[in-house]
C-alpha cells in the first residue's frame, strides 16, 4: 500500500470540494470547478499509469522508448499511454516512439480508452491558457470523470492480462471517507494511504 503525502491528499480534498459545489449548482464557481475535476480526472489516471509501470519494473524501459535519455527529461501522459499500449496491446509492436508502427498512436488510444483524447486536448489546452467552456460544463465533468476511472479499471486489467497482478489496495472513496471524517487534519497525517483506485461515487 503506498502511503499518501501531502500533494496527493491536497489534490484529492480540492478536487473532493469542487466535485460538491459543481453538483450543487454554484453558477459562481462552476466553469473552475469543473475545470478541476476534469483536471484530475487526468491526474487521477497519470498516477495510477504511473504506479502501475513502476510495479511491472519498467519505468526505465518505459524512458528508452520514448527517447528520455536525460534525468532532467520527463515523459507525458501519452508517452506513457503509448508505451504501455504498446507493450500490452499492440500486435505489432514499435521500438521506439519513432518507429514507423508508432504512428497513430493518439487515435489508437483514443479508440481504446474512450475519453482519454477529450481528457488530454483539455489539459493541453489549459497548459496553454485555454479553457474550452464546453468542456468545462457539469455533464461533461461527470462523463469525464466516469471516464477516467473507467480507463483506469482497463489499465489494471490490462496489466493482469499481460501477467501483472497489481494490488489496488485503497480506493479513491476510501480517502474522501478519511477526508470527511477528518477534515482539519487530514493533510498532515503520517498514517493516511492513497493509491488510486477505483471510486464508486
Amino acid at each position: 500500500m503506498a502511503e499518501v503525502n501531502e500533494d496527493a491528499m491536497t489534490l484529492i480534498s480540492i478536487s473532493w470540494q469542487a466535485l460538491n459545489r459543481a453538483v450543487s449548482d454554484n453558477k459562481d464557481t462552476i466553469l473552475c470547478d469543473c475545470t478541476v475535476i476534469i483536471l484530475f480526472a487526468c491526474i487521477f489516471i497519470e498516477a495510477n499509469l504511473n504506479h502501475i509501470i513502476k510495479e511491472m519494473n519498467m519505468t526505465q524501459q518505459m524512458r528508452q522508448f520514448c527517447g528520455m535519455k536525460k534525468k532532467n527529461q520527463h515523459p507525458g501522459l501519452q508517452h506513457k499511454l503509448g508505451w504501455f499500449y504498446n507493450k500490452c496491446v499492440s500486435r505489432n509492436k514499435a521500438k521506439s516512439t519513432g518507429d514507423k508502427r508508432y504512428a497513430g498512436i493518439q487515435k489508437k488510444l483514443g479508440r481504446k480508452f474512450p475519453g482519454y483524447s477529450t481528457l488530454s486536448n483539455f489539459r493541453n489546452d489549459i497548459s496553454h491558457g485555454t479553457i474550452n467552456p464546453t468542456i468545462a460544463s457539469l455533464a461533461s465533468a461527470m462523463k469525464l470523470r466516469q471516464q477516467a476511472k473507467d480507463i483506469v479499471d482497463e489499465l489494471f486489467r490490462i496489466a493482469k492480462k499481460n501477467g501483472y497482478n497489481i494490488p489496488r489496495t485503497t480506493t479513491y472513496q476510501d480517502v474522501i471517507a478519511i477526508q470527511e471524517r477528518n477534515p482539519d487534519n487530514n493533510l498532515n497525517s503520517p498514517n493516511k494511504y492513497f493509491y488510486c483506485a477505483e471510486s464508486s461515487s
